[in-house]
Order: structure tokens, then sequence, then C-alpha cells
């Protein structure tokens, strides 16, 4: 080990390593120090007490990486990274043993399905999809993949392009505000609306109505990585130590070390100084960060105030069932649609949209849901090196605040109820499943949202998202205006973590965007090619006016 490199990254997250990678292969000495014996973050999975029973106990399903930049850039798939994509994406169960399967590929087959609930819904979701699409592709994937640019600027060039005002037309309003524009039927409303919960999106706040936008019109890339989650996250750990980065396991940071007011280095609990010539990058909370690992005196007049109030969601947190099972899952919903046996995703007692709004109501009064909604999948079903022959694996998520209120118990009170709450799912899950018998589960348990929160203390109170995705901290607003640029207050100090744009999930992008700003900052030419938001959206201005 050295005792002083070019950048220092707090963390070792998938997005950590991501920009770690490029920074490395850009020709800088870096170093990684990560709590955890294992790197990866939330690309994390355990064996369970009886041997080849693997479960995913954060991340699972990793939508379109495969075709992302980052994963070409970086030669992921050379690495020995494999994805399977998988033919159906969700199918939403219904208690009258109907369903509507959202098909990956096949847009035609989704409408049909839709249009056994809803004919002229699915008339309308296939306009949708059709006049949406252009916009998904054209601003949206590189608003996702390029640094934020300010609202006020973003709005001028986006108004001269028609996808940039079909993006601009719904900016204003929430998700929920959209279907039920869209929309006529609660049902159809529901399966969209919560597709867009589970990927973290506070879908009754103002601001985000484009976001469903522009999912209806990219529609569903089903990928999950073969052999586990956690491959991905050895994968990209192999990337890293080919690119000569160091990396200290098992030790936290404790301390930002600041010298006449910049960041220099990192203090572990174990007493250790790493000096950073160049960039200290942390993946971590703003709360983290600032407040524990630098402290108030190092900041800026009224800054501390800002990280502070910087908020975490309470309907990201997740209850998770994890089942080890003889056999697989059926459904009695096959009966209606045979398709639902092949989907991956299984969502279970959402009957609409007002079922979202009362588990919203639930979550901002910080208590225990008062019905459930679990969405997961049989993971061994769809990759059978995830557990014993013949034998599988499941996971279903339930939507729950982890920082329950007082009135509840209080966020330890998980800790009493985790069996009883298990218990509870699989007897709600029971009623749609043909075979889920007590003769079928081999084991059973539950990790609720205290346990993500002790696990991944950047999850705080369990929030997925490492900050609520509401309007007011999304985009260039994220995790706060002063840090929305990947650069903070505090000099030679950046970020690269889910707290900033554009948050969690395993998109890459907050990694993905921090490398090329660390790298322009530093006056160090670019190997990649990155993805550019501005000169695009100029491209399709100019493209527009020529053919106007």
């Amino acid at each position: 080990m050295h005792k002083e490199y070019d950048a220092v990254f707090i963390g070792a997250g998938h997005n950590a390593m991501i920009c770690a990678g490029y920074l490395a292969k850009a020709g800088l000495k870096v170093l990684v120090v990560d709590r955890h014996l294992e790197l990866g973050g939330g690309l994390d999975s355990h064996e369970g007490p009886k041997g080849g029973f693997w479960h995913n106990m954060h991340s699972c399903l990793h939508r379109n990486v495969p075709n992302l930049p980052w994963y070409r850039d970086l030669e992921l798939a050379e690495l020995g990274q494999e994805y399977i994509l998988l033919p159906i994406g969700t199918a939403m169960l219904l208690r009258n043993h109907k369903a509507i399967v959202w098909h990956t590929a096949e847009i035609e087959k989704t409408a049909a399905s839709i249009a056994r609930i809803s004919k002229k819904d699915a008339k309308t979701f296939l306009e949708l999809n059709r006049k949406y699409k252009a916009m998904a592709e054209d601003i949206f994937f590189y608003e996702i993949y390029s640094p934020p640019v300010p609202f006020e600027k973003k709005k001028a060039l986006l108004e001269q392009s028609k996808a940039g005002r079909e993006y601009l037309e719904w900016q204003p309003y929430s998700c929920n505000d959209f279907l039920k524009e869209v929309f006529e039927n609660d049902i159809i409303r529901g399966v969209f609306t919560f597709n867009s919960v589970i990927r973290g999106y506070e879908v009754d706040s103002k601001g985000t109505g484009m976001l469903m936008a522009a999912m209806i019109g990219s529609g569903m890339m089903t990928y999950v990585p073969k052999g586990t989650t956690h491959k991905m996250a050895h994968t990209l750990h192999k990337m890293i130590a080919k690119a000569g980065i160091d990396v200290v396991e098992s030790q936290s940071v404790d301390r930002i070390l600041m010298q006449n007011g910049q960041a220099v280095g990192v203090h572990t609990v174990d007493g250790r100084e790493f000096r950073a010539r160049q960039v200290v990058v942390s993946s971590v909370n703003p709360h983290q960060t600032f407040l524990d690992m630098i402290g108030k005196e190092y900041l800026q007049a009224g800054f501390a105030g800002k990280v502070e109030k910087f908020r975490y969601s309470n309907t990201t947190p997740l209850f998770t069932l994890h089942l080890a099972l003889n056999e697989r899952l059926y459904w009695k919903a096959a009966q209606y649609d045979p398709d639902v046996d092949r989907s991956y995703y299984i969502l279970a007692g959402l009957e609409g949209l007002r079922d979202v709004e009362e588990l919203y109501e639930d979550c901002a009064a910080r208590r225990l849901p008062r019905s459930l909604q679990l969405l997961g999948s049989c993971s061994a079903q769809h990759d059978p090196s995830q557990a014993p022959p013949g034998k599988c694996t499941a996971y279903l998520w339930q939507v729950a605040p982890g920082n329950l209120c007082e009135e509840e118990g209080g966020p330890e009170r998980w800790d009493d109820i985790r069996e009883e709450f298990t218990q509870r799912c699989v007897d709600h899950l029971a009623y749609y499943s043909t075979n889920l018998t007590r003769e079928n589960i081999v084991y059973q348990f539950g990790q609720t949202p205290l346990d993500i929160e002790r696990h991944l203390p950047n999850m705080r109170g369990g929030d997925i998202q490492c900050g609520e995705m509401a309007g007011d901290q999304i985009l260039d607003k994220r995790p706060l205006p002063e840090c929305s640029q990947y650069r903070t207050p505090v000099p030679k100090l950046y970020m690269c973590g889910a707290s900033m744009h554009f948050s969690g999930n395993i998109t890459g992008s907050p990694g993905y965007n921090a490398a090329r700003v660390i790298c322009e900052d530093l006056g160090i030419k670019l190997w990649w090619k990155p993805i550019d938001a501005v000169s695009h959206w100029e491209a399709l201005a100019k493209a527009e006016k020529k053919r106007n």
C-alpha cells in the first residue's frame, strides 16, 4: 500500500468502482476504501443456511445494463460478466386471479394484455409508447448519462425540438397526474405507477411527470446478472484490480482530512491516513460526507444547514421476504394468462392507483402498510445457478418505512416484528400461488429496512435511493444545487454515489458522469467519448429547424 494517491475513493459500490476505473485508465493512481470485506455495495448476495441457495440482498434486476456506455467502455463483458435477457418483465396479479403482463420487447403483446382489462387504455398505451419513444431515447437517456443541465438552459434547448417539447409538457406534473390524465382504468394506472414506485420515484411529487412518459416510451428491458447479483460486483472488482487500483477492505473512513480548507485525504477507523494529491471522491450520502466526515467547522456558512435538510425517502425502504423452495412458485393467474408463469417480476396485491396512494399515506405517517403489494421474483427460475438442482429461491419486496413513528414503536420495532411480518408476507403471497405451502418452503427469512441501513449506512432509514427522488431533489437540484455537478463547495472533494444525479438503482450514471467532470477539472484528456446531452439536444434543434 502507498500513503499517497492521485485520487482516494470513500466507498466501493458500483458507482465508485465505475468512476475509479475511468480515472485509473486516464492515468491516475487510485485508492478505494470500503467498510466491507466484499466490494459492491448493493450488489450483494449471500448463500443461505442450507447450501446452494443464493439470495440477492439488495439489487436484483439490472435494466439495460449490458447496453450502457460504461459497461462497454470498461469492457466488463470481456472480463466474464454475463447477463440474461428475459422475455417478460412484470405480471400484475389481481385478487380475482386475472393479470396484466408487461412483455419486454413485444409491445403489442403488452397492449393485448391491457386490452383484456381496458381496450381504450390499451390503445392509449400503444399511442403513448410510439409518441414518447423518441423523447425517452433522445432526451431522457441523454439526461441520465450527462451531468445535469440547469433547468433554464435545458428548457431553452428542449423547446426547440419535438422530443424536447414532449418532455417539457409533463415536467411540471407528478407521475400520478400523468397517469390520471391519460388512462381511465385505475388498475392500469396502478401497474404503471408501481413500476415507478419500485424505481424509487416519488410518484406523487410535482416535477416528475416526464419520468412516467419516458418510462412508457422506453419500455422495459429486463436483464438479470447471471450467477447472482454479486457476480457483477466481482466483475467490477476484477476491472479495478486490472486497472492497478489499490483497495483497502473491511475498513471505514471516519474522517476526511482537511488542510487549508481543502480535502487532502482520508483517515480510517484503524488510524491510517491516505493522502490524495488531486481529489477525494465520496460515494456515501451528504450527511455522512459533510457532517460526519468533515464537520460543520469546515463548511461554508449556511451549507451545513442545507445538508441537514436533505431528505431521505419513506417510500423506498423495503422489507424483503426471502424464500428457499423445493420447487419454483406457480401462480393461479396463469390459468387466465399462461405467460404469468414466465414473468420475472410478480406483483401481488395491487388493485389500482388508489392502493399506491394509500401506501404513500402510510409511509408519510411512518406506519406499517395497511395492505401488502409484494413485488419480486423466483430468481433461480430464471437463473438456475442460484439454487441447487431442481430447487428455487425467491424474494418479494414490500415498501415500508424504516423510520417507524413512535406510535408504531420506532425503527427498532422492526427487530421485534421481523418474524411476524415475514409470515404476513408468506400468507399474503400464498393466496396468489398454487404451491406456496409449508412443504414447499425449505426456509424463509425477512430482511427489514433497519437491516438495510445497518448493512449499508448510506441507505439512511433503508432508503435504497440514498435520498428522496422528489421534484426538488432530482436532476440539477440533486442532492443540492451546490453539489449537482459532482463537485462540492469543499475544494478537491467530489461525490459520485446514489445521492447524486441520477440516483440509485444499478444505472452507473453517478459514477460515469462524475468521472467526466473530474477529468475535465483536472485537465486530463478523456480517453473515452462521453455522452453529451447539450450537444445532442442542440443537434436535435438544428435538425428540426432545417426540416422546417
